[in-house]
């Protein structure tokens, strides 16, 4: 398996959810609330974009999360990740590859994104993250 098809599976791997689910309408709510087997007594939180859980269950849920992402500096290639990323976010489309090498900034750190081979580079990764870059 190569590192792009590596990067996509991880990508649409998702943690299990207990305790938490993601609903969008009152029925869903309560369909998901049911689901997850959060009892009457139990506080349920709204996370944000849909979720909604126990504080354990949400916590949970996103340190699963947290534990997918970091497989991909450990078995990923960053130019890959790039590459997908630039096809993915149509950056020869908009001419800003922006998107892309931020995600790969955000999963493998700076340094290690200067070494990609860029197209549409006109973004700075000198502080990309921190307010300094364009």
């Amino acid at each position: 398996m190569s590192t792009r098809e590596k990067y996509i599976e991880i990508k649409n791997t998702r943690p299990k959810m207990h305790k938490c689910f993601c609903a969008f309408s009152k029925e869903q709510f309560d369909a998901g609330k049911a689901k997850a087997g959060i009892l009457p007594d139990e506080k349920i939180f709204s996370y944000g974009s849909g979720l909604y859980g126990t504080r354990e269950g949400i916590e949970a849920y996103l340190k699963g999360i947290d534990a997918i992402l970091a497989r991909i500096p450990r078995e990923c290639d960053p130019q890959d990740v790039y590459d997908y990323e630039f096809a993915n976010h149509e950056c020869e489309y908009v001419g800003d590859d922006a998107e892309a090498i931020g995600l790969v900034v955000s999963y493998f750190g700076e340094e290690i994104a200067k070494t990609v081979k860029r197209r549409c580079g006109w973004a700075d990764i000198d502080g990309m993250f921190s307010g300094k870059g364009k």
